[in-house]
């Protein structure tokens, strides 16, 4: 959906992720999909940036069309997120955006240099919301998976990599792999892999994770870097096991494609909503992160797309079958492992440079 975003020194680079991410140009919409100017009446404008595509779309049906209806507001739509563009705009005095959906390891990177409002909790309801994804300048809008996904061709329902170990086991669960050109998620697994429990994993023994890395190295017939490359790789069995973004995969076999995901031991991460410093509707900002917030608009949106609420309270208002797709029920949620935001945010660019080191090796 999203393309990865990170940040090196003083620069802010765009990257790759998520499921479903739209073109790399910039675009703006309405929500309700003209591109003329707000409706006459209208009272106030309210700039949106997200990522665009299919994740865009689904917000849009679900969250900002009716946030629109209740407020008598127009939303208008930017995609996709570029965080370079937020710092030049908040640095030179020009923001024009009001609110932006941004990788939640990289909102608290802007936070920390000084690029983002408070956000107020007098409006915005955190309850239910999960704990690790609330700060004082963002909170948590949607949460995805890297797990294990497998053709279905090649295993069983019953008879598939259920675990990272599993997914080690060339000889129990033999075929090429496939894993994230990323540090973030692949070094968990590494360690997951390698018998670290859950609740150890942090901070990251990065050397043991590139350790266990090794055991499974000539196996790894392509690092993606793209959300869109292991649910094709498994549909041609190219690979028979990947790690890969749950939306991703569940899009890819609801058309048809003999692929599947695994939800025990998955890897949760998220995007959150920020305010940019200077946002020009910066109080009607806040009031659309209290709507988009909420249990309903939420489960209004995981109804659409494969991404699973933040708010907890969200998810009882979900049909069966789909808290079932999103892998949150109690026995999947069980075993999966929320990402370490603060972790990433203070220590990507050198692990990250240390992973890619090894790479070459």
């Amino acid at each position: 959906m999203k393309q990865k975003v990170k940040l090196a020194a003083l620069t802010l680079a765009v990257g790759a992720t998520l499921a479903a991410c739209g073109s790399g140009e910039q675009s703006a919409q309405t929500a309700g999909g003209d591109t003329g100017g707000g409706s006459a009446t209208a009272s106030k404008e309210l700039v949106v940036v997200d990522w665009g595509g299919a994740s865009s779309d689904a917000a849009k049906k679900s969250q900002y069309e009716p946030f629109e209806k209740e407020n008598n507001v127009k939303v208008i739509v930017v995609s996709p997120t570029d965080v370079g563009k937020l710092k030049a705009m908040v640095v030179s005095g020009t923001t024009e955006w009001d609110v932006v959906n941004s990788d939640s390891d990289v909102a608290l990177r802007l936070a920390k240099e000084g690029l983002l409002e408070k956000l107020d909790y007098s409006i915005i309801d955190k309850d239910g919301v999960y704990p690790e994804l609330v700060t004082d300048y963002s909170i948590g809008q949607e949460l995805y998976f890297t797990n294990i996904a497998y053709n279905t061709e090649l295993f069983g329902k019953d008879n598939h990599p259920k675990t990272w170990a599993d997914f080690w086991d060339t000889q129990k669960f033999p075929g090429p792999r496939s894993l994230y050109k990323n540090p973030m998620g692949t070094l968990e697994s590494a360690l997951l892999a390698d018998g670290v429990e859950p609740d150890k994993l942090y901070p990251l023994d990065v050397d043991r994770a590139l350790k266990s890395l090794d055991k499974i190295k000539k196996d790894i017939k392509v690092w993606w870097d793209a959300g869109a490359q292991p649910p094709q790789l498994l549909s041609t069995k190219e690979v028979a096991v990947a790690a890969a973004w749950n939306g991703r995969v569940s899009a890819l076999s609801a058309q048809g494609a003999k692929i599947d995901n695994e939800f025990n031991q998955a890897l949760g991460m998220s995007t959150s909503w920020v305010i940019p410093k200077g946002a020009p509707n910066k109080e009607l900002a806040q009031k659309f992160i209290a709507y988009v917030s909420k249990p309903q608009p939420q489960a209004e949106y995981s109804k659409l797309i494969d991404y699973a609420p933040t708010n907890s309270k969200a998810i009882p208002l979900l049909p069966a079958e789909v808290v079932q797709r999103l892998g949150q029920t109690d026995e999947s949620k069980k075993s999966q492992v929320l990402i370490n935001i603060q972790y990433w945010a203070d220590n990507f660019d050198q692990v990250n440079e240390k992973f890619n080191t090894w790479l070459l090796k």
